[in-house]
Formats: C-alpha cells, structure tokens, sequence
C-alpha cells in the first residue's frame, strides 16, 4: 500500500489477511538499564526516563524501588505522583493508591521549600478535591499557574485523565497549537526511520577459495620435472658424443623455446581460464534459473531485487539493467547469504550492504566498468605470438634433436625422448595448477581487502548516519502525544463538541498491518504504523473515530466513525489469548457485534526473539490500553451510570475559569 493510498480504518484481521511485522530491532541503549546493586540514585532517574518516555508502569517500579533504599524527597514523591497518575483516571486508581496520595502533605511538611516541594503541593491541592468535592480548586489552579514551566507542563501532561474537563477545556487551545507546532518539529520526517533501522551488522567479505594445489600435486610435478630436466641431460650428452654445429644450436634452441613458450603458454592457459570462470559467475546466461522459495536466501534475494529496480542506472532501460546484471547479483546474493547464513540474522541488518553491493555494481555500470574483467583478463596479441612462435621453434628443434641422437645412440635416444615427453606433459599440467591456484588466491586476496576497505567505510558511514539521525525515547513519545492531540482534536472539530462536554475518553492504539516496529532495550515496543480508535463519552453517549497513524510522516490516513447511546450497549467481551492478544467483542443492541482486535501483527518475515519479562505488559502500558479498558468495561457495565458518578466534583472544578496564556 503507498503512503498516498487512502484506506479505511478496521481492527479486524480478515480470514485469509496476511499481518505481520516487516522488520523489528531492538537499540542497545542504557536510557533504561538499571541492576539491582546500582544506587538508588540511578534507578529514580531510570523511572524518570521512564515517565517521559510513555511508560508510568515501568516508572513506578523503579521510583518505588528507591524509596525504598531512602532515597527521598520532593522531587522524587512529585514525580512519584505523576507515575501514579499518568495515564489513568482518578476512578482507575485503588483504596491503597488514594491513600498513599492522601499521605503525601505530610511528606510535604517534612522537605524544605523549594521549586519541587512548590510543584508537589500544587499537585496535591489540584487532585484533592477529586477525593474532597466540597473543595475549593481555585488555590490549586493559581498554585498551577505560578509554577515554573517544567513542573506545570509536566502536571498537564500526566494528568490528563485526571483533570476534569472543565480545566482542560481551558487548556486545550493551547494543548492544539503545541500540538500542532510540534508533531513535525526536529525533522520528524527525515529522522523517524532511523528509529526502525536494525543495527546493521558488521561487514564481512567472502574468502577466496584455498589453493587447489596439494602436497601430491607439488610431489608430482616435483617428480615429473626431475625425469624431464633429467631426460633432456642425457639427449644433450648424446650429442655431444659426436658434436655437430647445427645439433647443438637445435638443442640450445629447443631448451631455450621450451622456457618461453612454458611461461607465455601459462600466461596464455591462466587468463583464459579465469575469463571463462568470471564469465560463469557473473554472466546471466550461465546462472541457475532455479530460484530460492523460502527462507533467508529467499529474503536477500527480494532485498536484491527491491534495490535493483530502484537503483536503475539513468538513461538505461529498467529491463536491459536487470537482464545483464542478473548473474552478477546473483553471485554477490550468494555471498551475502554463504558469509552471514550462520550468524542467524534478520535480513534487515544485512540490508545496508546489499544496498551498497547494489549501487556500486551500479556505479560500475555507468563507468563501463562492470565487465572490466574481460579487459583484464585478455590475453595480449604478443603474448599469443610469442607463445605460437616459441612451440613451432621447439618443434622442428626436436626433431632435429631426435634425428641426430637417435643417430648416435638409438636406444638411450630413444627412451630419453619418450621419458622427456610424458615428465614434461605431467610437468606442465602439474605447474599450471600450483602456479596458477598461487596467482589466483593471490589475486582474491587482494580483491577482497579492496571489498573489505570499501565495505567497512560504507558501514562506518550508515552507522554514523543512523546514530546522527536516530530520534531519542522521549522524543518519539512526544511526537505520538502530539498525533493523539490532534486526532482528538479532529474529533471534537467533527462532533462539534468542547472539552466541557466529555466526561471521559479513551484511545484504543494497535500496531497497523505491514508495520516496522522497534524498541530501546527495556522499552516499550514502538511501531511505525499504528490504528488509533478515539472514544469520546459524553453524558449522552459514544462518539467514535478510527484513523491510521503514519509514524514516520505524521499523517492520518483512512476513517471509520461511529456513535452509539449507552443504551444500545448490550455487552463488551473481553478475550484474552495472550500477553499481548486480546480481543473486544461490543455488542449494540441495534447491530451487529463490533469487534476489536488488541492483537500484535505475527512476525512472518523475522525470527522471534526472546523478550524481556513484562515486555507484553509495559508495552500495553504505553500504549494506554489498560485506561481504553476500564472506559469500555464501565460504560457496557454501567451505562450511563458511569458517566454520571463523581458529577459533582467535575461541574465544581469545570466551573473555575483559566487563562490560557497565564497557565500554559
């Protein structure tokens, strides 16, 4: 589907739909990382991390944690609150929860004034009256807008639920506006990705065959060339029983033509060999047109393709670059996969340098270089000649050799030139082979420290851009709070509704269909697509809306909207089939039943890894979940029952007016 595509929204995975995850990484980072024996110091500000960064859950646990090693104060128990609080309503929070907020001015007593103690209590008096609804909020909203900007903006945003909407109906003008300043900010657009990249893995470059040559091979040609050398001797020390002039000069001619034409004929011999070996690995012709089906060779072969049809040299025709590079790119695939099947690797970490293999063969097609081996292993015209040249002259030098030391001696003559033609035959071909595997690993050694040069500087290079343009935790969060701001706003701009008018609200936000997802190591996982269903519950029933998130850009796409009274709510089913599985059955009593699947895609295309404990767990906590079902559950349960609980307190705070500009 392209990002153009306008689709509607549905939580429900049709028979025969295909879900899964398209690539998933994990960061190596230590924005989360906390042992049990590092001070309590470091695990408060690990739960810090954790707050900003969308994960109260988490953020409880560690901020607890060092309480209980007595590390103390109003920073801590303020920040303490907010875990709390955040994403939950004050209904959602239990008797024991109430009670430790119930406790906390006689924490305050305890710290000495400064700009936390301030911020606490202005927290404390601003959640108070939810508990006391006799109380007076004005002291508290006045405590709110003298607080320095850190503190303030922290309070509305983590008590989001928790503020009624007459307050926030105040604030929301300005919550929009940010919202609308900052879901593109800090290069979003040119950044994101980076977020879902995996780690790409170090670079690697095939070794070059070992040398062929064996120790039966030197023993042989060691063998054959003692009886050859050995041979010729005695045909030389027959002629010179009777020396003649022209049976020496034949002699020193066919010694002296064998040298040549052995070293030009290896010459000759070598390139031919290695042209022909070139042209079967990297002429399309000669390639197995059997292709990979399933598996890790399957997926390099895809990644292979996908670059080679978007990385067309220019002015050529797509189907002519793909049609003469087709060997090539199936022996670079075949390295690919025979240097990193071991390592057990998604394909995504490998993706790096199948995109660097595939512009360079690329780079070397519009430089004509791409066949350059054809040039370089041509044999010249004069290493032809000399070698064609130097075997005529041995030729019609031996048999002047033979005829006159047959002459003189028949016999020896007679078995030194038939020792001296099969040594030298075995000689030869034993030669060609030792010399020629020498020459040839010699050659690919090189060749593959060039690769490995080159390799290592494009994977410094990915590296240090990914690193450089990676956004942080928190500013991925930011970012999704600002898309949620926004889709709420589109809702009340569409229902013609304020924030006076929703009693509560709640957002359902699943992982999209065909996303990429990805996590900092003790993180929630983050996906690049989301589906994102607002619920806005009024005193008169539901308004619903469905939008598909892109992450990456910040766009919407497709819409699904929906209203029902409290009272066509018949029932809401709750199926849970796993740590992350769950599906919601509402039924209405004037349609059919809705059903909405919580449910994270099936990774078909990466191996599953092992995830941390609670994992499931903190990344439902990110994502809201538990609030969108306290909401669900209460409204089907309760009806308007539910809404209208705790009325008196919400007309009370929701009847204080703000100034915008003063409190935000």
């Amino acid at each position: 589907m392209s990002e153009n595509e306008t689709t509607t929204t549905t939580n429900t995975a049709g028979s025969g739909s295909s879900v899964g995850i398209q690539a998933e990484q994990v960061h190596n980072s230590t924005v989360y990382m906390v042992s049990s024996d590092d001070p309590p110091a470091q695990k408060y500000q690990v739960g810090v991390n954790y707050l900003d960064n969308g994960v109260p859950l988490r953020a409880r646990e560690r901020i607890d944690e060092a309480i209980a090693r007595d590390y103390d104060g109003a920073e801590v128990r303020f920040h303490w609150a907010l875990a709390l609080l955040s994403k939950r309503s004050y209904r959602e929070l239990s008797t024991d929860e109430r009670g430790l907020l119930g406790e906390l001015p006689d924490h305050i007593a305890t710290y000495p004034d400064s700009e936390w103690t301030r911020a606490l209590e202005a927290l404390c008096e601003l959640i108070d009256p939810l508990a006391v609804p006799d109380r007076d909020p004005a002291p508290a909203l006045e405590k709110l807008r003298s607080l320095p900007a850190r503190q303030r903006e922290k309070i509305v945003r983590h008590c989001d639920l928790v503020l009624t909407s007459g307050v926030k109906d105040s604030l929301w003008a300005e919550t929009r506006r940010t919202a609308e300043r900052g879901q593109r900010a800090g290069n979003r657009e040119n950044r994101v990705w980076a977020y879902f990249q995996p780690e790409p893995i170090s670079p690697r470059a095939q070794y070059p065959d070992p040398k062929g040559a064996t120790p039966q091979h030197w023993l042989r040609a060691v063998l054959a060339s003692a009886l050859f050398v050995g041979s010729l001797g005695v045909l030389g020390w027959i002629l010179l029983q009777r020396p003649a002039p022209i049976s020496v000069i034949a002699y020193s001619v066919m010694v002296t033509g064998s040298v040549i034409g052995a070293r030009t004929g290896f010459e000759w011999r070598y390139r031919k060999q290695r042209l022909q070996a070139k042209d079967r690995e990297y002429s399309g012709d000669f390639v197995d047109q059997q292709e990979p089906e399933t598996g890790f060779v399957k997926r390099v072969d895809n990644a292979f393709r996908y670059y080679a049809h978007k990385y067309p040299p220019r002015n050529v025709d797509r189907s002519v670059w793909l049609a003469k590079t087709r060997g090539i790119r199936r022996a670079l695939r075949d390295e690919i996969v025979e240097i990193y099947r071991e390592s057990r690797i998604s394909v995504g970490r490998v993706t790096w340098l199948i995109r660097y293999l595939v512009i360079d063969v690329q780079k070397q097609w519009s430089a004509d270089l791409l066949f350059s081996y054809r040039r370089q292993y041509r044999t010249p015209l004069s290493t032809r000649i000399w070698c064609l040249s130097a075997l005529v002259a041995v030729a019609l030098a031996a048999c002047l050799v033979i005829e006159a030391a047959v002459r003189t001696d028949p016999l020896p003559a007679l078995t030194s030139v038939l020792v001296a033609v099969t040594g030298g035959r075995v000689a030869t071909l034993r030669w060609w082979r030792i010399l020629g595997e020498r020459r040839r690993f010699a050659e690919e050694t090189r060749e593959r420290a060039r690769r490995m040069e080159a390799r290592e500087a494009e994977y410094r290079r990915w590296k240090g851009k990914l690193e450089a343009t990676c956004p942080t935790e928190k500013e991925m969060e930011t970012w999704l709070e600002y898309d949620r701001a926004l889709l709420i706003d589109e809702a009340l701009r569409h229902y013609r509704l304020a924030w006076r008018d929703i009693t509560a609200h709640a957002i359902v936000q699943t992982p999209a269909k065909s996303c990429k997802r990805a996590r900092v190591n003790g993180g929630p996982w983050r996906y690049s697509k989301y589906e994102l269903r607002l619920f806005l519950i009024t005193t008169e029933g539901v308004r619903e809306l469905a939008r598909d998130l892109d992450v990456e850009r910040g766009t919407f796409h497709g819409c699904e909207r929906g209203h029902f009274r409290f009272d066509a709510v018949s029932s809401l089913r709750v199926v849970e089939s796993g740590d992350y599985d769950y599906t919601l059955e509402l039924t209405l009593t004037n349609g059919p039943t809705r059903t909405i699947e919580i449910t994270e895609p099936a990774r078909d295309f990466e191996p599953v890894s092992p995830d941390e404990p609670g994992l499931a767990r903190i990344s439902l906590d990110s994502a809201g979940f538990t609030h969108a079902l306290h909401v669900l559950e209460g409204i089907s349960a309760e009806g308007k029952a539910w809404i209208q609980r705790d009325t008196t307190t919400t007309q009370k705070i929701g009847s204080v007016p703000l100034d915008i500009e003063s409190l935000v």
